[in-house]
């Protein structure tokens, strides 16, 4: 358990602590372990200078596992590069002061850490395209506790007469979050709805009409939009009911582009006004945290629920009120009937990584049987679950492999005692099952929250900040704005042989061509899709026998 206060507006996150902000580009798993007795009710932490590891602050620190012998483990993703001093510290997890900075004590002093550094990045800096009516454009953006005024260039005319396209490279650093905000330079200010700064981890982007984009944005851009309809139950004992479904911005004009889908549970209490007990006002969260680019534009979709919705979400392996779990009956309704009719209607990504449910409080198990029990979810969030009701379930997943890609956790400390101390033996289950904060596991900590509607609204933005990261998916924009450039990495004349190297970024693949008259191209190599932020590939390319040059070009194939 982590932490550290979600890095966002705090009107919408007072409160909240998570075990890590917007992280790193390049996170390194780092594992630490301690053996100490710290007593009955305590845990043992790792603390350290590193944002990652709580920027000394006890309260951002990561919770460690017990394991026989008081040997206390764990494993954190770091940012790649680092120098890092951490330390050992002894915490209560009791909820009632676990977001109390004065409990803790220092166990150890402090060890020195550095995290292999990463390959050079294929640019330096963020690179910023604006769209605005002002005569001349800045960028005030933050540097640590500094704030720093870069001027935009004019690139061109605008959509309209009268706009500009302005842009400005080199500023901020590559991979990680940017805070800033446009303005003219003579006091006028280009804050996004809310007037909070923009934020986005984004390298390379565009901002046009208060949105932030990773492709240059059609001249005009849809809203989100939300359609309703009834998808019918072919599963015995499972109702036909409501699906709301929100289109993302942009859907009406991007007619190429598939989507991520989001399934959450309790669909009448998704999107505002909501139902009798609030709501998440999801669409507007996720209005909110795509327009400045802290999200992946997705496809959101509310299945409502039934009245019989405890045992819909209860695993097979239990039984409530002396009647068993219809928990795989729900996943059958969801995985044939409304998946189904999802994907055939709209344009959908139906990898599992793309394949996202989420839910509270028996919403929250039903997700988490889903990821497990299924291998079309394959991220899930678990917000406030009732794992009281499934003691069965909840040994066999203690038993079992690791589950899901990425699990996001969180509970709140005005919630029942149990319920909280069920939520800290699952973030050790997964600690178990080889699971990193900060890498493909996030643990959000709702100081003061209730069981309700308005903590899981709060607590929203860290959820889809989390499954849907923005650097998940690849950017057009920044092939555009940094096109591959091939270098000659090495010759072996010997061999008649070339070695070439050029830039490789996220959810992209690259065909080397070849020709020796610039008229007839032919492939000569195929790389696969790119899984890090950024790689150097090298290619080793036979030298033709030929009278004259033979030239060689990159044609990059974008990843959905």
């Amino acid at each position: 358990m982590s932490l550290q206060p979600l890095v966002q507006s705090a009107a919408w996150l007072s409160g909240a602590l998570a075990m890590t902000a917007l992280a790193s580009s390049w996170p390194v798993v780092q594992p630490f372990a301690l053996t100490n007795d710290v007593g009955f009710g305590n845990s043992v932490f790792v603390s350290g200078n590193h944002p990652d590891l709580g920027a000394d602050n006890p309260l951002h620190a990561h919770k460690l596992r017990w394991t026989t012998g008081s040997i206390w483990t764990g494993q954190v993703a770091v940012a790649a590069g680092a120098q890092v001093q951490y330390r050992f510290i002894r915490r209560s997890t009791d909820p009632t002061v676990i977001c109390n900075p004065s409990n803790s004590t220092v166990l150890t002093g402090d060890f020195p850490l550095t995290l292999p550094s990463p390959p050079p990045a294929p640019f330096a800096g963020k690179t910023i395209l604006y769209h605005s009516t002002w005569p001349q454009a800045f960028i005030l953006y933050r540097s640590g506790t500094h704030w720093i005024s870069a001027a935009m260039a004019r690139e061109g005319d605008g959509r309209s007469p009268g706009e500009s396209l302005f842009r400005v490279s080199g500023i901020g650093t590559v991979g990680e979050e940017l805070e800033f905000v446009p303005n003219d330079g003579a006091g006028q200010w280009d804050n996004p709805a809310g007037g909070v700064n923009y934020l986005t981890p984004l390298d390379v982007f565009f901002v046009q009409d208060k949105q932030v984009f990773n492709v240059r944005p059609p001249v005009t851009v849809s809203a989100p939009a939300i359609q309703t309809s009834t998808v019918n139950s072919t599963v015995p004992g499972i109702a036909s009911r409501m699906v709301r479904v929100l289109l993302p911005r942009g859907y009406t004009q991007n007619t190429a582009k598939r989507y991520p889908v989001l399934y959450l549970h309790d669909g009448q209490n998704v999107f505002d006004p909501g139902g009798p007990y609030g709501s998440w006002s999801a669409d507007a969260t996720v209005a909110r945290e795509t327009g400045q680019g802290r999200m992946r534009e997705c496809i959101v979709v509310g299945v409502d629920n039934s009245v019989n919705r405890i045992l819909e979400y209860l695993p097979p392996t239990d039984a409530y009120g002396g009647s068993a779990g219809l928990g795989d009956k729900y996943r059958d309704y969801l995985l044939n009937n409304v998946r189904p009719y999802i994907n055939t209607t709209y344009r959908t990504l139906t990898e599992s990584s793309n394949t996202l449910t989420a839910g509270s409080s028996m919403g929250g198990l039903i997700a988490l049987y889903l990821g497990r029990s299924s291998t079309n979810f394959g991220r899930i969030a678990i917000l406030s679950p009732a794992f009281w009701t499934a003691p069965n379930y909840m040994a066999q997943v203690r038993a079992g492999a690791k589950g899901p890609g990425q699990v996001y956790l969180d509970m709140g400390t005005a919630e029942t005692t149990g319920a909280w101390n069920d939520a800290l033996a699952y973030y050790d289950t997964l600690l178990l099952q080889s699971y990193a904060p900060g890498a493909d596991m996030r643990f959000v900590v709702g100081c003061g929250d209730q069981h309700n509607e308005a903590a899981w609204k709060k607590r929203l933005p860290g959820v889809l900040q989390f499954l849907l990261d923005p650097r998940d998916e690849a950017a057009p924009l920044a092939l555009v704005e940094w096109p591959p450039r091939l270098e000659v990495a090495g010759f072996n004349a010997g061999e008649s042989r070339l070695t070439l190297r050029f830039p490789s970024l996220f959810g992209v693949s690259y065909e080397l061509q070849g020709s020796t008259d610039l008229l007839e191209w032919g492939t000569t190599t195929t790389t696969p899709v790119e899984t890090l932020p950024w790689s150097w590939p090298l290619i080793d390319e036979p030298l033709r026998p030929s009278p004259g040059p033979t030239f060689w070009r990159l044609r990059c194939v974008v990843s959905p």
